[in-house]
């Protein structure tokens, strides 16, 4: 039996611990081209489509991941949260933006990216009195159909008991409130 060196070894673990984050070997998935404003995927509200662009679909990546564009209003974010489907990856394009991320924060502007496993507790928000813009990369893909759902909602029945039943639909516990939690969420 050879004898393995560190070197071939961590090399080892390095490409068996990306081989998680890659596509499979099968490949699939389609060349994805979104142009400036275009929407990929066919939200049922125009509303949601303009918030959430989605550039690429989990059918362009045959799974392997979605991607978005983000249009965070001035002093929002979402529900302190944990994914047990997906991982997020997240580039700020422009905005302020403040992460929770566990017991960790992360302030973050343009240029900015941060990495959020499934199964850590997390919120975000921009907090610049403007709006700001993201990419979103969910992986593996599916999350567009979360997206979708939850724009469907009119803004007037998403109650934290209707959003927190949406969550755990698509595999997410909701834990909190946003950072900003505005007077709509005040409802049972």
């Amino acid at each position: 039996m050879s004898i393995m060196d560190r070197r071939t070894l961590l090399s080892a673990f390095g490409l068996a611990s990306l081989a998680r984050v890659l596509p499979t070997a099968q490949g699939g998935g389609t060349v994805a081209v979104a142009k400036p404003g275009e929407n990929r995927f066919s939200f049922a509200t125009s509303a949601q489509a303009m918030q959430s662009p989605c550039k690429v679909t989990s059918a362009d990546s045959a799974g392997a991941c979605t991607v978005f564009e983000l249009n965070a209003l001035a002093r929002s974010g979402p529900f302190l949260h944990v994914h047990h489907r997906e991982d997020e990856w997240y580039y700020v394009l422009s905005g302020d933006f403040l992460f929770r991320a566990g017991s960790a924060e992360h302030v973050l502007t343009a240029g900015g990216s941060i990495w959020l496993p499934r199964g850590v507790a997390h919120v975000w928000a921009n907090t610049s009195t403007s709006n700001g813009k993201l990419i979103l990369m969910c992986q593996p893909g599916g999350f567009e159909k979360f997206f979708d759902e939850m724009g469907s909602v009119p803004l007037d029945e998403k109650s934290p008991a209707k959003m927190k039943a949406l969550m755990a639909k698509y595999g997410m516990e909701m834990l909190g409130p946003p950072i900003f939690a505005s007077s709509w969420m005040q409802k049972p």
